[in-house]
């Protein structure tokens, strides 16, 4: 008799399209419902950015593609998603578009997305405006967060109902021209607003609140200094945490602000020759996961780091162990936890903006990537306080979507996966147990190395066929960097 237990290990799973494309183009495409893992990322139609289609894909715990799906619009806009949010177990709420349309200025859509029929509810544009960036529903309604679509326009503020009905929209200003509106999280008695502002030479953070009805904005903390902010999350404690990179040196930052606007604690942080925070989350364990990048000579890497939530320091740094031939442009843009230990990422790799294939992996944060130094510091944040304005905004439009037919290849890593309950395989071994002995089967001569459950190692050896005669007792056997618990009886 045999029992088995399989230390999971990283799964990594690349997406190649008929077309160029990102995954997570711009921030946090990825949802973890029961079971399931979505994520939406865009297709780049014909090497241009300016007709990009929606992709669904639904990955199932151990990395299983159930679906995708693409579509075009009618009008013709750009549906890169920047922003998915959970409305019920069948229902979800999707964001996007992209700025820089030229003279196409309708480039933000949202919508209402049915996970059973893999289809769309409806779907509304915004006109004269570059990307819904957030999306957040607030128990009864929509709302967005919406970035300005050029150098001088304003960003908006938009809550619906689940029907797309439009219940208030607010234009918004608080730079010396541009003004993007990147997070937005619903609180009992109002939404509280991360955005970027062009103050007129340098961008400038801030962090206010809008109230429910959409009728005032109040200022909780603007941050000057060129600082570019991604995203903003409330922590477990109350607290809001802000992530990015300060723009001249390419060096990244954290800093946790209290729900008054006071800083708790500010860090920037270091590494390799470039270092850039795209996204936050929260694990398991109530600490800071962040994915982003770093750059060692010409060549970005995607990155993962957990994050002290007491004191910001690093509580480890991983990044990806390498990257295809010819392939410098790689970020990591999107991060959530799937299980105690386990870490989803996804992101793209490629050549250029222009010309890049997705990824998913699924991380043990133990020996995922290689680890690589951060340095950190204290960081001081000079304040900016800007006057928040609000004006009304219309023109929100029907969109009509219409299903895209294409294909993708996948390529996994290995894994080991159960086939019975006493034997178990990965892409070039079997191996299972019996009475005095474990069998294994493998394509070529492996070191396999034998461990007692308490560590100390009983036998190591090279194999390609054959049994090893063993005492019954309960065993690690190790096999490269796969690890399995068996039971000899």
């Amino acid at each position: 008799m045999i029992f088995l237990i399989i230390s999971q290990i990283n799964k990594i799973i690349w997406f190649q399209y008929n077309s160029t494309g990102c995954l997570t183009c711009h921030k946090t495409p990825i949802l973890k419902m029961n079971d399931s893992t979505y994520i939406l990322g865009s297709l780049h139609y014909n090497n241009n950015r300016l007709r990009t289609m929606l992709i669904g894909i639904k990955v199932k715990t151990g990395i299983t593609v159930e679906w995708y799906k693409a579509w075009t619009s009618n009008p013709d806009l750009n549906l890169d998603v920047s922003a998915l949010a959970k409305v019920n177990d069948t229902l979800i709420a999707v964001g996007g578009g992209h700025g820089g349309c030229g003279s196409n200025t309708n480039c933000s859509f949202f919508g209402l997305f049915n996970l059973k029929t893999q289809n769309f509810v409806w779907a509304k544009y915004l006109s004269s405006k570059g990307m819904v960036s957030s999306i957040a529903y607030d128990g009864n309604n929509l709302v967005l967060a919406v970035q300005g679509y050029d150098a001088s326009s304003r960003g908006a503020i938009v809550k619906t109902d689940l029907n797309g009905n439009l219940i208030w929209a607010k234009e918004t200003y608080f730079g010396c021209s541009r003004n993007d509106n990147y997070t937005i999280i619903p609180e009992n008695s109002s939404y509280v607003i991360m955005g970027i502002g062009w103050w007129c030479g340098s961008w400038q953070p801030v962090i206010y609140r809008i109230s429910l009805d959409g009728s005032s904005a109040t200022l909780i903390r603007g941050i000057s200094n060129n600082y570019r902010a991604y995203n903003l999350i409330k922590d477990g404690d109350g607290n809001y945490v802000l992530i990015g990179f300060w723009e001249p040196s390419y060096q990244a930052f954290l800093s946790k602000i209290s729900p008054s606007g006071a800083i708790i604690y500010s860090k920037r942080y270091s590494a390799n020759n470039g270092l850039r925070f795209y996204d936050i989350t929260l694990d398991l364990d109530g600490n800071y996961l962040i994915s982003g990048v770093t750059k060692i000579s010409s060549t970005d890497y995607p990155i993962v780091i957990k994050i002290n939530k007491n004191d910001g320091s690093v509580i480890w740094a991983r990044r990806w162990s390498g990257a295809p031939a010819n392939q410098a442009h790689n970020q990591a843009k999107g991060i959530v936890p799937v299980k105690p230990g386990k870490i989803l990422t996804s992101g793209y790799l490629g050549t250029s903006v222009e010309s890049h294939n997705g990824f998913i992996a699924i991380l043990d944060s133990s020996d995922c990537m290689n680890s690589f130094g951060v340095n950190v510091s204290d960081l001081t944040l000079s304040s900016w306080s800007p006057s928040i304005t609000l004006s009304n905004y219309t023109g929100i439009n029907n969109l009509t979507l219409t299903t895209y037919n294409f294909s993708i290849s996948q390529t996994p890593s290995c894994s080991v996966v159960p086939i019975s309950d006493n034997e178990h395989k990965s892409c070039n071994y079997r191996i299972y147990g019996s009475k005095g002995f474990i069998a294994i089967k493998s394509e070529n001569e492996i070191n396999l190395k034998i461990f007692s459950i308490s560590g100390h190692k009983v036998k190591e050896v090279k194999i390609k066929e054959g049994k090893i005669k063993i005492e019954p007792g309960v065993y690690i056997v190790q096999i490269g960097k796969d690890k399995v618990k068996i039971i000899v009886k």
